[in-house]
């Protein structure tokens, strides 16, 4: 690769050493960064061993499956079982159950740290066996009549939704993960809303098109050999420059990457190389340390060889280095500078805190002070947690008062809501017992929705999910309304409050499995086969994605929630509330009695008391 009169000097050792140093102050927000990445498919696919360590386990226990039946079609069986046996319902649940045990000690997987299972791996393995495909193909063609109009529709379903993927969302994300580590070199702070930083911007579609185009210039340098690594080394540097500034063209950031990079691709391939070590630690640790190290800190090295290479194309004047205008992504602002535009959050800082004299009583005071909780959300009530919210966005602000983050109000693009209502979202209020009421409802209702939903997806069927037998799973009312009321204290703290969140849920769920298996002797869900599972009760991947859920849940859907149900006529939701509480309260004695079981609902619990196995369906035959 060549070198020209724009190459720089530059000790690797040096650089390394600062990404060193940067990884060490941010080390977990910079891990759950790389991570997403990973999910989302979107860079670090060598660090895919994991991924696909768990999906070759599958593969193999799949081939146990067709080895066993002599079949390659699991609903096949289900046909051949319709027609021998009125209650199909359970003797499906049986074979299928049989089936499950024995490809689980076909593949001996662990029974605490298995990875024959798991959503993650569910979406892999189901995409790339079509699986998922064809179950929503065969729902298209009922509702098509016509299976070339099947075909179309699915055609353009999978297209779009493609199409959608990559532009917005995974090339997105790149940049994204670059700015997060920009900040990080100055500032000892970094908020989680920076990774909704080209919303705030109102620029997501600007860096979508940047991204895409990128990627459309490395796929043309494929046609040769040597093109792809050439021209991938030229336009290294795009994610950063729109990470510095989301306002620039696309044809510019591409331009100024390849100018910047002139002379200095080799230095990037041998520092490419110089990672080769930890790869080979990757790959002997079927990516473990990839993930915990290796990802983050080849980011922070890069990320300080764009610094570097930065400060030096400024110097030399080159062309479109006017456009990398972002000062205070590389240097913290002097004292004076951040006193004058942040003058009226030190002012609301050194005002006392707002009491809680207007609600009524000790007991009302402690519940809210407390849990967030109040009995109704009185005039004066409202004031108080408006006030609160004031003082809270410039709590919010001081990080950037002090010097401790990036200073927003000093960016060359002043960061600006998308969304104008979104202001109105005070995750520090307070509660009435209405909205949680109401709240228990609507997300009993929505984890059925998406349990029936995602069910439908991957079996083709609609099965009623739960123990109960209405359009609702309580654990998922109850799991919200702990995290909103026992987590209050910890709101302010979104680190601690995403930990809290997954000890709570991952407790509330223990126990509700093991009551259920107590007093039903049935599993109404199993995670035996998931990666960090207990007694199949929980697993560690269920709870991460609790706690993603929970702050989702609590920082933004809750409030929005409850600024609906606020405007809402208290005896018309009084009347609903009731006729609810009737309802599920009905469901509940019904079900005790009788609970909701089935194929896709339970299993049993002793496996070989209760379960009927294939040879013993072969001997009735």
């Amino acid at each position: 690769m060549e070198k020209g009169k724009d190459s720089f000097v530059f000790s690797r050792k040096e650089l390394k050493s600062k990404a060193r140093a940067n990884l060490k102050h941010h080390y977990l927000m910079y891990v759950l960064a790389c991570l997403f990445a990973l999910i989302m498919q979107v860079e670090f696919l060598a660090s895919d061993n994991v991924i696909g360590a768990r999906r070759q386990v599958i593969l193999d226990a799949t081939q146990a499956v067709y080895e066993f039946t002599g079949v390659q079609d699991v609903k096949l069986i289900e046909a051949a079982y319709l027609e021998i046996d009125e209650d199909a319902d359970s003797l499906y649940t049986a074979v299928e159950q049989d089936l499950y045990s024995r490809t689980l000690s076909s593949v001996e997987a662990n029974e605490m740290f298995g990875r024959t299972r798991g959503i993650l791996n569910q979406i892999i393995n189901y995409v790339t066996e079509n699986t998922i495909v064809s179950n929503i193909y065969s729902i298209i063609i009922q509702f098509a009549g016509s299976e070339s109009v099947a075909q179309f529709i699915m055609t353009v379903l999978i297209l779009l939704f493609a199409g959608f993927a990559w532009l917005y969302v995974r090339n997105v994300y790149v940049a994204v993960c670059r700015r997060i580590f920009l900040e990080g070199r100055i500032y000892k702070r970094i908020p989680f809303s920076r990774y909704l930083f080209f919303i705030r911007m109102k620029r997501w579609t600007r860096a979508s098109l940047v991204m895409a185009l990128k990627t459309i210039f490395e796929l043309l340098g494929m046609a040769t050999v040597i093109g792809f690594p050439v021209v991938h080394c030229g336009l290294v540097l795009v994610p950063y420059i729109i990470a510095e500034n989301p306002d620039i063209r696309p044809v510019e950031a591409l331009k100024l990457s390849w100018n910047m990079m002139r002379g200095n691709k080799w230095k990037l391939f041998v520092m490419f190389l110089s990672f080769f070590g930890w790869y080979v630690l990757g790959t002997c640790t079927l990516g473990l340390a990839n993930i915990l190290f290796t990802n983050p800190y080849i980011v922070c090295s890069y990320t300080e060889f764009y610094a570097k290479i930065r400060q030096h194309s400024i110097e030399k004047k080159m062309p479109g280095t006017e456009l990398l205008n972002d000062k205070y992504l590389f240097e913290v602002a002097d004292d004076g500078t951040l006193s004058d535009t942040y003058s009226d959050v030190l002012e609301e800082l050194k005002k006392p805190e707002y009491s809680l004299e207007s609600l009524e009583g000790p007991r009302e005071k402690f519940f809210a002070k407390h849990f967030g909780v109040v009995l109704w959300n009185s005039k004066d009530e409202i004031e108080y947690e408006n006030k609160q919210a004031h003082k809270m966005k410039m709590q919010g602000l001081e990080k950037e008062a002090t010097g401790l983050s990036y200073p927003s109000r000093l960016s060359p693009i002043p960061e600006q809501r998308k969304i104008p209502y979104l202001d109105s979202i005070h995750y520090m209020r307070h509660y009435s017992i209405m909205s949680l009421l109401m709240m228990f409802f609507i997300f009993s209702n929505f984890g059925w929705t998406w349990e029936l939903l995602y069910y439908f997806l991957m079996k083709g069927r609609l099965i009623n999910r739960g123990v109960l037998h209405g359009p609702w799973l309580p654990i998922y009312g109850f799991g919200g309304l702990f995290v909103l009321v026992l987590l209050h204290k910890l709101r302010k703290r979104p680190f601690w409050f995403f930990i809290g969140t997954i000890v709570l849920c991952g407790t509330v769920e223990y126990i509700t499995g093991w009551a259920l298996e107590v007093m039903f002797n049935a599993k109404w869900w199993d995670y035996s086969g998931y990666f960090l599972n207990l007694n199949g009760r929980i697993s560690a991947e269920g709870l991460f994605v609790f706690g993603i859920c929970g702050m989702a849940f609590i920082y933004v859907l809750a409030p929005l929630l409850d600024n609906f149900i606020r405007k809402k006529n208290r005896k018309v939701l009084l009347c609903i509330g009731l006729t609810l509480l009737i309802l599920i309260i009905s469901d509940a004695i019904y079900s005790h009695f009788v609970p909701n079981t089935g194929y896709g609902i339970t299993g049993s619990f002793d496996r070989d008391e209760d379960i009927v196995t294939v040879e013993s369906v072969a001997e009735t035959e």
